[in-house]
């Protein structure tokens, strides 16, 4: 790479077109590529890169397999470059796929669309993928690609990966097992697993979301099976009077599966009594955060309060759908507001949590001095007689 450029040899191995002619044309351009690219325009390295295509089937492939790994860990290797070798048969393009260079997760998404599965497994084993890289491997839905993404804990899923992920794992073991592991894993596609997976791994669905308990509630049917018919009035009566009495607001436990259940339910007034009482927030101020677009505020008192990010994602589409009154919420917004959760330390959301109570607080003691003076002055309303007494 520290070689001079040289034109005369250029123009002289142009005159060779035999196989071993052209691999040292392409060596030539490419390294020129690789030494100059930081300073040439786009247009430019836009036409060096199809050229270099256009080289491409007529060299050698040991010569561009020699290249691929000389420039494949480059920091200054530019991306329409390496490109050109990460699009190539899958021994030249490997050791560029693998490594750690400047290939942006667009690029790396173009390859697994148009190259396939033996390009991507090897995308697939990069270090720090991203969650549109992960969805696009996902998209292919080949066994061995979700096995080693979801065995690897920095690889993040979106609900849609998982939910290929989770077609594939009906006839694979071993892949429901990772699929349940998976800390993204929302509770209802857990549920829906629960009708088909393995009982080992059924049972790992049931102690991490506890479905029997929530099976168990009155309040509730049991997963997958449809609510009983209600008995006949007289019996309903019996019961009732023998019914012992209900526990108060206070003594009911609040977890994040109550929350849950109070939104899946449609009782949006209890879920934000809960997460009130869970933030030591007042209603007003949680029914005003509840109002806003985005799942800001949501994802900040989650964090704050200690949830999951699959109990949050469950809390934000859940709480979305009965605000908008809509069958569901874009990928998008889901997105963002699981991105939002996952920047957001726990110590800066408690942080903003207790200002937010600070200033609540004082806007209540504001309030209610503004009101007490306004009380006292009011002058009661006068009868008539009164007034009739104090004219004559």
């Amino acid at each position: 790479m520290s070689e001079g450029f040289d034109l005369k040899e250029l123009a002289l191995v142009a005159r060779d077109k035999s196989p071993e002619g052209r691999s040292r044309m392409f060596a030539l351009l490419a390294r020129l590529f690789w030494r100059r690219g930081s300073i040439m325009k786009p247009k430019e390295r836009v036409m060096l890169a199809e050229i270099l295509r256009l080289l491409r089937p007529k060299t050698l492939r040991d010569a561009r397999m020699e290249l691929a790994y000389e420039m494949a860990g480059s920091t200054l290797a530019e991306p329409d470059l390496l490109k050109v070798f990460a699009e190539d048969e899958i021994e030249v393009a490997s050791p560029v796929l693998f490594a750690t260079n400047r290939l942006e997760p667009s690029d790396l998404i173009s390859i697994i669309e148009a190259k396939g599965a033996d390009h991507a497994a090897t995308i697939a084993k990069r270090k720090g993928p991203t969650i549109a890289v992960v969805d696009a491997l996902a998209r292919l839905e080949e066994p061995e690609i979700l096995r080693g993404l979801l065995a690897n804990a920095e690889a993040p899923f979106s609900i849609p990966a998982l939910s290929a992920a989770a077609l594939v794992a009906m006839t694979d073991v071993e892949l429901q097992a990772l699929v349940a592991d998976r800390r993204e894993l929302p509770e209802s596609l857990a549920e829906d697993m629960m009708t088909w997976a393995d009982p080992a791994v059924c049972e790992t669905l049931n102690q991490r979301f506890l479905f029997d308990a929530m099976a168990a509630s009155p309040q509730r049917p049991v997963y997958g099976q449809k609510a009983q018919p209600m008995p006949p009035a007289d019996s309903i009566a019996i019961a009732a009077e023998e019914e012992a009495p209900e526990p108060a607001p206070g003594e009911i436990e609040l977890t994040p599966a109550s929350m849950i259940s109070a939104l899946r339910s449609g009782n949006l007034a209890l879920f934000q009594a809960q997460m009130a009482h869970l933030a030591n927030l007042r209603m007003g101020l949680v029914r005003k955060l509840m109002s806003e677009n985005g799942g800001d505020s949501i994802a900040l008192i989650a964090r704050a309060i200690g949830l999951r990010r699959d109990e949050f994602a469950q809390i934000y589409l859940l709480a979305r759908k009965l605000k908008t009154k809509a069958a569901g919420v874009g990928a998008a917004d889901l997105g963002q507001a699981l991105d939002f959760f996952d920047r957001t330390e726990v110590s800066q959301a408690s942080t903003i949590i207790a200002r937010w109570r600070r200033e609540s607080a004082r806007d209540a003691v504001t309030e209610s001095d503004d009101a007490a003076p306004t009380a006292l002055d009011e002058t009661p309303p006068v009868a008539p007689s009164e007034a009739t007494t104090e004219t004559v």
